[in-house]
């Protein structure tokens, strides 16, 4: 088994995790209530353990439980550091994670808390969220994490992840493209917008991230967003040409 060797490649992998209550007979599942090494992620707000986030192209179906939780921890330390258990932002996110856990039935493990584990968030360049979106629907991280105010349908990874996927990293709009012009530093680096109006989404409102969400380059979606209701990144792009 190859440990990850970026921060994005365990992103990647918590992505992957997000959806383990739809594999219920999955190893990864059944061992939610005994992980106790947890790695918060702010760009799509998810929590994954750190054997699961750990080794390159892990998948739930794939995850069987391998390797060492010593092995993974060395190699997160580089992106990762443990929040002290009496800070508010620890509390947030034990509050955030015990949440997530009990919709599954499952409760946070008393070592996470008390024993050898931990809640875990990101350092450096990583502790700054690269995508917040729409400002609706508030949520602050305080700490080693920046404050950012984001849009919860926005910050939905399988959603940011499948209109990315559909529409690819360049700007909708303007077809700027990040890591064409800034190198590995800007890869993937793109906001996503939604088009309805926030206000008008129920809570039971479910997303089609191709027809519902829009890659736009900062420039384009501070534009959009010059009016109210927001510009459609269609007629954006029609202005644009114009000029």
């Amino acid at each position: 088994m190859e440990l990850v060797g970026s921060f994005k490649e365990a992103e990647e992998n918590s992505v992957r995790f997000f959806d383990v209550g739809s594999y219920t007979s999955s190893a990864a599942f059944s061992r939610l209530g005994q992980f106790f090494n947890w790695y918060y992620f702010p760009d799509t707000d998810v929590f994954a353990p750190s054997k699961f986030i750990g080794y390159k192209n892990t998948s739930i179906q794939s995850y069987a439980g391998d390797g060492t939780g010593t092995d993974t921890q060395k190699v997160l330390s580089r992106w990762f550091h443990k929040l002290d258990k009496n800070t508010p932002m620890h509390a947030l996110l034990e509050s955030k994670l015990s949440n997530f856990l009990s919709e599954h039935d499952f409760s946070l493990s008393k070592k996470a808390i008390d024993g050898t584990g931990g809640i875990y968030v990101p350092i450096g360049t990583n502790a700054t969220t690269r995508f917040p979106d729409e400002i609706t629907d508030e949520s602050y991280f305080e700490g080693s994490v920046k404050s950012v105010v984001v849009n919860a349908y926005e910050k939905n990874p399988k959603a940011r992840v499948a209109c990315l996927a559909h529409y690819g990293n360049s700007c909708y709009v303007c077809n700027f493209n990040f890591g064409d012009v800034y190198g590995n530093i800007g890869n993937g680096f793109i906001h996503v917008h939604h088009l309805k109006e926030i206000s008008s989404i129920g809570k039971e409102y479910s997303i089609d991230p191709v027809n519902d969400l829009r890659p736009l380059c900062p420039n384009c979606h501070a534009m959009v967003h010059t009016q109210k209701p927001a510009i459609s990144p269609e007629e954006l792009k029609r202005r644009l040409a114009c000029e």
